[in-house]
């Protein structure tokens, strides 16, 4: 099923064997090896396809905000892979930190609140309140999990097949 978005955390070694692959099967490589090992574990968080709204209530509304650590969260970091409409980003520790001090500071359940009447009218689903529990309900533990991947030196990545 396309779109579905997922973070995973992983070892400088095991984000070392994913840069390694070649570009077609790269993100072959992220589905059999990565998320074969890591789904169901602490190492995972997937945000179902409610990444899209989630990375707008972030930016405010603009997809391709660049000031500040928000847009790094979900849709940001280093671009790996962009593929055959396949996406993958890299968060190294540093940007972890960042990440996990702006969440701490700034509540992700009310900057998605806040900001869900500013996703623009392109957007791939309906702007309804059943769309913003939606979001709310799968942006539950996104702090959790970059503290996870802080604590234990983690790189992060986000996945996605557009």
């Amino acid at each position: 099923m396309a779109r579905l978005g997922m973070l995973y955390a992983m070892t400088d070694e095991a984000l070392e064997q994913l840069k390694a692959q070649d570009i077609d099967e790269m993100y072959d490589y992220m589905l059999e090896e990565i998320e074969e090992e890591l789904f169901d574990t602490p190492e995972a968080f997937e945000l179902d396809k409610a990444w899209e709204g989630i990375h707008y209530c972030l930016c405010e509304g603009d997809w391709y905000k660049e000031e500040g650590i928000a847009p790094n969260i979900v849709f940001g970091g280093y671009l790996l892979l962009d593929h055959n409409d396949c996406i993958i980003f890299v968060n190294d520790l540093d940007n972890i930190q960042k990440i996990v001090d702006y969440l701490e500071e700034n509540n992700l359940q009310e900057i998605i609140k806040k900001n869900f009447d500013k996703i623009p009218s392109d957007y791939s689903y309906t702007k309804n309140e059943e769309e913003l529990n939606y979001l709310l309900s799968w942006s539950k533990g996104v702090l959790d999990f970059y503290k996870y991947a802080l604590k234990n030196q983690l790189n992060t990545i986000f996945t996605v097949d557009l």
